[in-house]
């Protein structure tokens, strides 16, 4: 049951904090409610960036337009030098489009840690392994990418959007397919 839309939610919290059933008992009810909508607001942040993931994996970067801000800072760094920058969505888009499309693309997200500045604005990092096969030479080749995201997230109208990024390519590994 959702009890954060529940008529009997204030009554759950009671009996939450009366039962002892957390190990805190806090002065009012409004700290379980913020509780209870920073793990939602966790689970959106969440599933943003495995959005990002499962769409380049299609490679699909027409669908960042639902994910960034069209204001988006980007800056993108390979080996700790700046390799591309973008301060809107499209030409963020234009760029990636640029890099040409894999054959196989496999994005995988790990852990994420998310702190909040207030109700709608917070700062993340994820880490993620991008892994690519493209073809160089006639041949495919496996590409590996372990990627550091630091983001900066703001909800507007109820939804949360990446408004900043800085991605590292921490490092990247190739070998020969086949």
């Amino acid at each position: 049951m959702n009890y954060a839309k529940s008529e009997n939610y204030d009554a759950f919290c009671e009996t939450i904090i009366q039962e002892k059933h957390c190990n805190f008992a806090p002065s009012n009810l409004r700290t379980i409610r913020t509780m209870d909508f920073r793990m939602q607001d966790r689970m959106e942040l969440k599933a943003l960036v495995d959005f990002y993931a499962t769409e380049s994996d299609k490679n699909n970067q027409d669908c960042y337009v639902e994910i960034f801000r069209p204001d988006i800072k980007l800056n993108v760094y390979f080996g700790g030098k700046l390799g591309m920058a973008a301060t809107d969505v499209q030409d963020m888009i234009r760029q990636y489009k640029a890099f040409g499309a894999a054959k196989v693309s496999f994005h995988m997200n790990g852990q994420q840690n998310v702190d909040f500045v207030d109700e709608t604005h917070a700062t993340g990092t994820c880490y993620a392994l991008a892994t690519l096969v493209t073809e160089q030479d006639g041949k495919d080749v496996l590409t590996t990418h372990a990627v550091r995201y630091y983001d900066k997230y703001v909800k507007v109208d109820g939804r949360w959007w990446i408004a900043e990024r800085e991605q590292y390519f921490e490092w990247s590994t190739n070998q020969a397919l086949g």
